[in-house]
């Protein structure tokens, strides 16, 4: 009966749908999964998204609290123009309690495993997805109570928080809030900063209707940003700024897609009145989605594309996966995200710090480091029976606030500039005045270096000038695909400056992959509102059954406007790895098929394989037999000086060069030259330990035909 009402109910959407239909919505393959081991009649959480996005570049309001106010105002309405006949539908089949994620243009509710085909055939629906319960990370190291009462804590020195609190700015007039598992409102570094009324606390699990903390996660991350100095010493960067919070995670640690979707839409608008322009001025985020290592999950990139338009400026801890690399974690390494990884008390990066690149956009990953091993934050008081609770802390989810407080900082000191700052020119100026750290320049794992409050003040006071509209470039300039892929989502940056709304065309060329066989053919244009520092596009895949080999295609910028102009790389290459078995079959069984094996009835013979000198057989399908012979190895201490002799079959078509292996780790390579009166290839270097430092041990001699090495004989 169910599946019938709901057959005419989507007949009905389709007749009275105008203009050209959409195709049908996607099933993610983790909902999938969840489906295959369900019955028909039972449920499963899901977030349907549907067709139709705000376009965030058409707001361009100077004033904050207009621009906020447009914004939501355009979402909601967007919401009511495309959710109504769903909703409708839903109730039709007794759905309960459908929740609207305007935020994101979706509808999270509980369905029957039987009626998820069908809603994702709907027209109106992008995408359907499992809505995944997330753990509150864990820490890489227990927490103790700290010793000693320094005042300010070393963390909140490292980065130079007390230089702008000496010129009288600690945050006043900002207001942070926390997307965490709480707040501890009994705590004395944390209550008196509480922003207070109905629009301040939100809980979308419905556990708690005032300020509470199970865990004590977000109260330490509470603390470091707004803390002051109740316990004897100073724990917060910006102790006069107010705050505001989500409990996204209930009192087990457990937090829904859904519910964080609602933790980002509550932040937007606290108060459910678009014209009032309640909402905080930085939102800070000590927390990931479990299973992301390395990869890139965009389930939140709208929402943080959103606040970010509406000029609230969104912090990420970069994550707990070092030290291998490359270990980002999402939302961290979303564009629009601002990822923040750890050092230790030494100025080192910290062994658990997540490392770049980052896995969306191939770019630096974090973008700043800052304190979060062994730091002093407040802790739960238990109702109030322990007020002076302080604990030590480590992770990235408390390396994090200190950045969220160096925003509130330099909202504050700007103000008395009469200049309120873009979150586009705080970011630059947290990136552009870092202490550098580790290699030279931005690097994986320290990102643009430590953070230094005081030095960003600087870099805006002296950058609050005319306003640069950047240049457009893509993120790298190699992506790769897997033929069942789908798609590749490209990333175009706006860089050096971000002032005003500029654009860019993009367009796909032919490689060797052809469009309409391997890949659909894509162009477009990018819009970027003021601001906006990151766009992607997705190219769809194609997959075939028809072993070709890679293929790759070309995409390119064109035509920025608005004052930008092209950045590097304005071109990237995508790469399509072919998935399907090659044609020819493998007939020596060396795991090498025809098509690719140079004698594919000789079992020895293979890419790559040992080559045997002298033997008249190509074995490891180069071209040539092996034939290199070194006749003469000889360094002269004396004369401190090095020769080297070799003989090819090839003679002087051989094309030889020669590596020289150093003592002390180095190498050197250079061509060898043919004497034609010899018959033979040399090479001579003098002053070889006054020039490199080091005498030579070892040299490999090497051509097409491939490679030989000697020991180095001393005379």
């Amino acid at each position: 009966m169910k599946r019938q009402l709901f057959a005419v109910m989507l007949f009905l959407i389709l007749c009275a749908a105008a203009g050209p239909a959409t195709h049908a919505g996607e099933i993610d393959p983790l909902l999938i999964s969840k489906l295959n081991a369900l019955g028909p009649d039972e449920e499963v959480p899901v977030i349907i998204y549907l067709y139709g996005t705000v376009d965030l570049t058409a707001f361009t309001d100077k004033d904050k609290a207009v621009r906020s106010s447009k914004i939501i105002k355009s979402l909601i309405d967007k919401k009511d123009a495309t959710q109504k006949e769903l909703l409708q539908i839903l109730k039709k089949n007794k759905i309960k309690n459908p929740v609207s994620l305007w935020i994101v243009n979706g509808i999270a509710a509980r369905v029957p495993a039987s009626l998820v085909d069908d809603l994702a055939g709907l027209q109106s629906v992008e995408k359907v997805v499992f809505d995944a319960t997330i753990t509150l990370p864990p820490e890489p190291a227990p927490a103790g109570e700290t010793g000693g009462s320094a005042t300010p804590q070393w963390n909140i020195d490292a980065v130079r928080a007390p230089d702008l609190w000496a010129q009288g700015f600690d945050g006043t007039g900002v207001v942070v809030a926390v997307m965490d598992s709480g707040a501890d409102l009994n705590h004395p570094d944390i209550g008196p900063r509480y922003r207070g009324g109905t629009n301040s606390w939100y809980d979308p699990n419905g556990q708690h209707a005032a300020p509470y903390d199970a865990s004590g996660h977000g109260t330490q991350a509470l603390g470091l940003i707004v803390g002051g100095d109740a316990g004897g010493s100073a724990i917060g960067m910006a102790p006069g700024a107010r705050w505001i919070a989500v409990k996204i995670f209930d009192d087990s640690g457990q937090a829904s897609l859904s519910d964080i979707h609602l933790g980002f839409q509550w932040v937007l608008d606290p108060d459910g009145n678009p014209n009032t322009g309640d909402g905080p001025d930085i939102v800070n985020n000590s927390w990931y989605l479990d299973g992301t290592y390395n990869q890139c999950n965009a389930e939140f990139a709208d929402d943080i594309a959103v606040l970010k338009a509406a000029e609230i400026a969104v912090t990420f801890a970069a994550g707990n996966s070092g030290p291998s690399a490359p270990s980002s974690v999402s939302p961290a390494n979303n564009p629009g995200s601002f990822a923040v990884g750890a050092v230790d008390g030494n100025g080192n990066i910290a062994y658990f710090s997540s490392r770049g690149p980052s896995a969306c956009a191939g770019d630096v990953f974090p973008e700043i480091t800052a304190p979060g091993q062994l730091v002093r934050a407040s802790d739960l008081t238990f109702g109030g029976i322990f007020p002076n609770s302080y604990v030590s802390v480590t992770g990235t989810s408390f390396s994090t606030p200190h950045v969220s407080g160096a925003m509130a900082l330099l909202l504050n000191a700007m103000a008395g500039q009469g200049i309120t700052p873009t979150v586009s020119q705080m970011e630059s100026a947290i990136g552009e005045s870092a202490a550098d750290l580790g290699a030279a320049g931005p690097d994986n794992l320290y990102g643009a270096g430590l953070l230094d409050a005081a030095a960003a003040y600087d870099w805006l006071l002296a950058n609050s000038g005319s306003p640069q509209p950047g240049q457009l470039q893509f993120s790298t300039s190699d992506y790769s695909v897997d033929e069942a892929g789908g798609s590749v989502t490209v990333t175009v940056t706006r860089t050096s400056g971000s002032a005003g709304a500029v654009a860019v065309d993009y367009a796909t060329s032919n490689g060797t992959a052809a469009p309409g066989a391997d890949y659909v053919a894509a162009s477009g244009t990018l819009s970027f509102a003021d601001g906006q520092t990151s766009r992607m596009f997705t190219i769809t895949i194609l997959n075939d059954t028809v072993h070709e080999g890679d293929e790759d295609l070309t995409v390119t910028l064109s035509n920025a406007t608005g004052g930008a102009v092209p950045g590097y790389p304005d071109s990237a290459l995508v790469t399509i790895i072919d998935d399907d078995p090659p044609l020819n079959p493998d007939s020596d069984g060396d795991g090498y098929a025809a098509d690719v094996d140079c004698n594919d009835n000789d079992a020895a013979a293979y890419p790559g394989a040992p080559e045997v000198k002298h033997d008249g057989i190509d074995q490891d399908c180069n071209g040539y037999d092996l034939t290199i012979d070194i006749t003469h190895a000889v360094y002269q201490v004396s004369t401190d000086k090095l020769t080297v002799y070799a003989e090819s079959g090839l003679g002087a078509q051989a094309g030889l060069k020669v590596t020289m292996y150093l003592a002390n780790g180095g190498s050197i390579t250079r061509n060898m030259t043919w004497n034609a009166t010899k018959s033979r290839w040399q090479r001579a270097i003098n002053s070889f330990a006054g020039s490199f430092g080091s005498r030579p041990v070892s040299v490999t001699v090497f051509g097409p035909e491939g490679s030989e090495s000697a020991s180095i004989v001393l005379k």
